[in-house]
């Protein structure tokens, strides 16, 4: 199941809508968020929809093979996810840095630096560098905390491609500097665990304007994202809906008017625009 939240760009009011993903466009079934459970405050932590997929999931199917398609070009897409409670950066975690997943750290991404395809990225700070980090996101389905790495993937609700911006910063700054409005884009959908029994298998290619600026394998990380999963699990509890990124290995910066493509086969396509932000800061 691709599941995924789109406003149609007829729509003046905007209304996030949720459908399912097929290669010629969007079957809409937003009708199913009626399912969910009612909530006062204090909020639970997590995403009603995404702790929600498994008994959902028949009753998606049916509406989906009832609703006309969306053509995808009359919508703009969203994050699938709508409310993570984190965003968790690996960090080196590709073989060629060397580094042993016991001595992996996380990084954090604000919430509120999330976006969709349609969002784009928007430079706040357009006079500063910003640098492109195209992986893979894990999207955690139940609460678990200090679970294996044998059990890890059974915790999953499921995959999306990410582009993990960041300003370029020195280090000890990265936490502010990865989490600038727009600087997590998660798209083009979430693809459920049960199509993609094995992420590692999984591949990125990685172009900017068209040029190619990186093809690799998942399988090549130090830490899988069932080890991932496993090792952030061991300091925190995770919750439906939050978000595990796998760590970048081709970095490099772009600009107002750069189109970035990130395409995961079996995952989705994202073409993701660079454009300075209206509430850019004027130096």
């Amino acid at each position: 199941m691709r599941i995924c939240r789109f406003i149609l760009k007829s729509d003046a009011q905007e209304t996030p809508r949720l459908g399912l993903l097929e290669e010629q466009g969007i079957r809409e079934v937003t009708a199913i968020t009626d399912r969910l459970p009612a909530v006062r405050w204090p909020l639970p932590p997590g995403d009603l929809l995404i702790a929600q997929l498994g008994a959902l999931a028949p009753d998606l199917a049916r509406l989906a093979a009832a609703a006309p398609l969306v053509p995808r070009d009359s919508v703009r897409l969203l994050s699938p996810v709508a409310n993570p409670g984190k965003l968790i950066c690996g960090v080196g975690n590709w073989s060629h840095h060397k580094a042993p997943l016991g001595l992996l750290g996380f990084l954090f991404k604000a919430t509120s630096a999330l976006a969709g395809e349609g969002d784009g990225v928007q430079l706040r700070w357009p006079d500063r560098v910003t640098l492109h980090e195209p992986e893979l996101a894990i999207v955690i389905g139940r609460t678990c905390t200090n679970v294996s790495e044998a059990q890890a993937l059974d915790y999953v609700a499921g995959y999306t491609a990410a582009l993990d911006m960041t300003m370029k910063e020195a280090k000890e700054f990265f936490c502010f500097c990865k989490s600038f409005d727009t600087y997590g884009v998660l798209g083009p959908c979430l693809v459920t665990a049960d199509e993609i029994p094995n992420p590692s298998a999984l591949s990125y290619r990685f172009q900017v304007n068209g040029e190619p600026r990186g093809e690799r394998n998942f399988r090549d990380l130090t830490g899988s994202p069932a080890q991932l999963v496993a090792f952030a699990s061991s300091a925190m509890t995770l919750y439906p809906g939050d978000v595990i990124l796998s760590g970048a290995a081709d970095v490099g910066p772009v600009q107002a008017g750069d189109v970035m493509t990130i395409e995961i086969p079996r995952v989705g396509r994202m073409d993701v625009k660079v454009s300075v932000s209206p509430d850019a800061r004027r130096p």
